[in-house]
């Protein structure tokens, strides 16, 4: 089923289109590789029809790739960025007028007044958003081509810059070794709660350069000196303004005052996919282990994601961690992949009309719990989804999923045991309700599943608030409400690459390379592009890092970011050196590694306190041996020394002697000889032929022989 998102590219007669906005009989799209290319109003069943005939299809967007980078960007770069921004930013939103021809002039015509520019370049802005996907990194200055990014000036002879007029001297360039004591007074004295001025800060690292005041002819000493220009511009590029912010002021003043705001709060959503509400709840029950269905495991985590406009769940994760990033993450991924798929895998059958959820939304609105740091930069970055986060203390701005739970676990609550109550005993003589738990973690999974099921197709909401567009005849229950919302609103829904998407939604880390292969949390991996490529050969002797996602839940794959970018991914196996970890979840390695942690400290005790026996066993040993001895201390010592050879031969004799290689061996006892009663015939007894007894000739007999 083709949905024709927004943002979606196809190819058709050797052109490639972008999908700009959409309604049930138009789309707006525009051509991504015309100069001159403006939005083009196209019938929707025109289109389904190119489709259908296979005269149109799906392609990858050509530039995700520069979209998805937007981390290593200059200043330069982001300034004009966020001044086509902020021409173009408040109109682009206007949808569908900024498409039409008429409308669009007149807010052309408005840019052109505001900010005093031409149309040529307000057209070029708007269709750089336009044709690269929508977003405001689009209008960052495509360089891939141009410079030497990340690459430092060689140093010469030569003063780089600007001659100078007026000041004295030639001045200096600013070296490796200058470099390093920049470095050292912006971490003693600037990036600290002191709140020291960088000119302070200058001077001090003029002091460690050499720079005395008290000399003569200081004057033009100073002058060959680095400039505070030259110090101030390598602090610019040393330390970002949020380090700065963090360490000077604190990390409570930066996240209260200072932390960005990826998103913009606004009073309603649009429609399906505008805004999704993610939050998090212990659940009101016990549950029991998978294996035995005996041991009683605790109460589940159960995350719930729910489309502000439709009131639809899109999404669930229920687990046994604690609100985290990782179990976050389970329930982001599962708003955006098919749901047949996932409720096939918890033996729930449904189809697709009943859960029609696929796909990425424009914004988040969670908690300061699990939606910072890292892994939401990704999350932003690479996903396009704005994120917001709530204030402290402020749950009730997520109030639509904080209801959900409420309704959620009161739907199962009067057919389980377990439940949790006020009071741990029901009453005087009666049972723990901890020790009624009879769900494990997946029957409590397929119950919530059912109940969202039945809760997105069902469930009447009594106090919906519609908007005047919203047809009175239509039941206020959120599958007809997402349904209608696509059909008829801005469909902010986006469509995703699943396995790209799983791998972006996956905690990252900076991991070493070493000859054993990537070290990820003392586990060692390995792929046939990493060998071929010879990474674990060229290693030694110096030091590399890569960017590598990985699955808390399983160990077996990691998933290396080349570039560190977010547009790909290469997976790597665990090694056969690791194979001990193979199957397991990192909380099993982390485990393990505690336990064997704990055991070498032990061992180490053990260790010591068997060199402390051995120590005194040997002292033992010679103290024994001295008193043994004779006291030689009256001879010479030319004549101890004489004859060592000889002595040491007729030691050996005497050791052999008494040492061999088999312990003793008993003697047998010699049984007596039974006569026999034959009469013979010749009258005397014939000659022995049997096989003679050995042990007679090896011990002697009893004559000693």
């Amino acid at each position: 089923m083709n949905m024709l998102l927004v943002n979606d590219v196809y190819e058709l007669s050797g052109h490639r289109y972008r999908i700009l906005w959409g309604e049930p009989k138009t789309i707006y799209w525009i051509d991504i590789d015309a100069e001159n290319a403006l939005p083009q109003q196209v019938e929707r069943t025109v289109l389904v029809e190119h489709l259908a005939n296979e005269e149109m299809r799906w392609i990858d967007d050509p530039f995700e790739l520069f979209i998805l980078n937007p981390t290593k960007q200059s200043q330069w770069g982001k300034d004009i960025q966020k001044k086509a921004w902020e021409m173009v930013g408040p109109y682009v939103t206007n949808e569908p007028a900024i498409y039409e021809r008429g409308s669009r002039g007149k807010m052309i015509q408005a840019m052109v007044v505001k900010h005093e520019t031409t149309k040529a370049l307000v057209y070029r802005k708007l269709r750089e958003y336009w044709q690269r996907g929508k977003s405001p990194h689009a209008l960052y200055p495509d360089t891939t081509n141009k410079g030497s990014p990340n690459k430092p000036k060689a140093i010469t002879d030569k003063k780089r810059g600007r001659p100078r007029k007026v000041a004295l001297g030639t001045g200096t360039n600013i070296t490796t070794e200058i470099e390093k004591i920049f470095r050292t007074v912006i971490k003693v004295y600037y990036l600290t709660k002191d709140e020291n001025t960088v000119r302070f800060v200058y001077r001090r690292a003029l002091f460690l350069l050499g720079f005395d005041s008290t000399k003569k002819n200081n004057e033009e000493q100073l002058a060959e000196a680095p400039t505070y220009e030259q110090f101030y511009y390598f602090l610019q590029k040393e330390v970002t303004e949020t380090e700065k912010i963090k360490k000077r002021l604190g990390e409570i003043i930066y996240q209260k005052d200072y932390r960005p705001v990826l998103g913009s709060s606004t009073a309603g959503a649009m429609g399906p996919g505008s805004l999704y509400q993610i939050d998090a709840t212990i659940g009101d029950l016990y549950l029991i282990d998978e294996e035995t269905r005996s041991v009683i495991v605790g109460r589940p985590v159960i995350y719930i994601v729910i489309d502000v406009f439709s009131r639809m769940i899109t999404g669930v994760h229920v687990g046994l961690e604690g609100p985290s990033w990782v179990s976050a993450m389970f329930a982001l991924a599962n708003t955006m992949f098919d749901k047949v798929r996932y409720c096939a895998s918890y033996g729930i059958t449904i189809n697709h009309d009943e859960w029609p959820v696929i796909g990425k939304p424009e914004a988040i609105l969670g908690d300061k719990g699990e939606l910072i740091g890292k892994a939401v930069e990704v999350l932003s970055e690479a996903l396009f989804i704005n994120v917001q986060n709530t204030p402290s203390f402020r749950a009730d701005w997520k109030g639509i999923v904080e209801q959900q739970f409420r309704t959620l676990q009161a739907d199962f609550k009067p057919y389980v045991e377990g439940y949790v109550t006020n009071t741990i005993v029901k009453k005087r003589g009666g049972s723990d309700y901890r020790l009624d738990a009879e769900l494990t973690l997946r029957d409590i999974t397929r119950i919530i599943i059912n109940c969202v099921i039945i809760y997105n197709t069902t469930h009447a909401m009594e106090y919906y608030d519609p908007d005047r567009d919203i047809p009175t005849n239509l039941p206020l229950i959120p599958l007809a409400l997402w349904n209608w919302g696509i059909q008829n609103r801005t469909g902010k829904l986006r469509g995703v690459n699943e396995e790209l998407a799983a791998v972006n939604l996956m905690p990252h880390k900076e991991v070493s390379v070493s000859e054993l292969g990537l070290n990820l949390f003392g586990c060692y991996y390995s792929a046939a592009i990493a060998v071929k490529e010879g990474w674990f050969e060229r290693i030694k002797g110096q030091s590399m890092r890569v960017l590598v996602a990985y699955d808390p839940h399983c160990t077996d794959t990691i998933y290396f970011r080349p570039d560190g970018k977010y547009d790909k991914f290469i997976p790597f196996e665990l090694t056969e050196r690791s194979r001990a970890f193979r199957g397991l979840t990192f909380w099993d390695v982390w485990r393990i590694q505690a336990e064997q942690s704990k055991t070498g400290a032990r061992s180490k005790l053990t260790k010591l306190k068997g060199e402390l026996t051995r120590d005194k066993k040997i002292e033992e040993i010679v103290e024994e041996a001295r008193s043994k001895n004779n006291d030689m201390s009256h001879l010479p010592k030319s004549q101890r020394t004489a004859n060592i050879r000889e002595n040491k031969k007729n030691e050996i004799d005497i050791h052999r002697a008494r040492n061999g290689l088999m312990p003793p061996l008993s003697k047998p006892e010699k049984l007596p000889v039974k006569k026999d009663n034959v009469v013979y015939l010749s009258g005397e007894k014939p000659q022995d032929y049997s096989v003679p007894n050995m042990l007679d000739i090896i011990y002697g007999d009893d004559d000693g022989n």
